[in-house]
């Protein structure tokens, strides 16, 4: 039996059979993987809370027939700001969508894990519409679906920003300010991208576009 310990942070869960869970998480060493979480929804679960959506969990897993099968699970972090506030878990899960749409399973990534986990640190404290353009931008370009060509013929001033958001450090970002002109400039463009690569919309832009001020 091979067993190992990872971290990662949950982006998707469905229930499976009465009392177990199929957990989608993107993990700082194996990248998004699919977990079986046995059990989780009995009542008498010590494990519960500790795989709700969104948290950021230390992992104990053992490969299974068809499944890798969690059998331990402690939180490192569980944003509460973010899940107490409406518009801030909107925020949070357009990211986790975005990660879970776009990502392979099995393809190990840590850049992509640190942009993750730094955007969601970030996110209750800093500009929001800053950071979830970053983040967009970020994961295009990692992934390998941005590059120079996608910003050659916009407006110098928006493919500047767009290139100091790539490569930019979160703490520099956290410190930016657009104007409401740009942010929507970004925001149209990065859609525009996003929903090329997945032949189609996300269901969190349904939920973003009832939340105007993202910042």
């Amino acid at each position: 039996m091979v067993a190992f310990k990872t971290e990662g942070i949950i982006l998707k869960r469905k229930n499976y059979s009465e009392s177990d869970r199929i957990l989608t998480i993107f993990s700082k060493n194996r990248g998004k993987i699919t977990v079986l979480a046995k059990g989780v929804r009995k009542i008498t679960s010590r494990r519960a809370g500790n795989v709700e959506l969104l948290n950021r969990v230390q992992i104990f897993l053992h490969q299974g027939k068809n499944f890798l099968i969690l059998t331990e699970a402690t939180s490192i972090d569980t944003y509460p700001k973010i899940k107490e506030d409406l518009t801030l878990s909107t925020y949070a899960y357009h990211i986790i969508e975005l990660m879970d749409r776009l990502t392979a399973e099995n393809q190990p990534n840590l850049d992509l894990y640190n942009d993750l986990v730094e955007v969601l640190n970030r996110l209750s404290d800093s500009p929001r519409q800053i950071l979830i353009r970053a983040f967009e931008v970020r994961i295009l370009s990692n992934l390998g679906f941005w590059s120079t060509e996608n910003i050659a013929d916009l407006n110098k001033d928006i493919s500047d920003i767009l290139k100091v958001l790539e490569k930019l450090g979160w703490e520099g970002i956290s410190k930016l300010t657009i104007s409401e002109k740009v942010a929507l400039e970004l925001e149209r463009i990065l859609r525009y991208y996003i929903e090329k690569v997945l032949e189609g919309g996300l269901r969190s832009r349904q939920f973003l576009a009832k939340n105007k001020n993202e910042r």
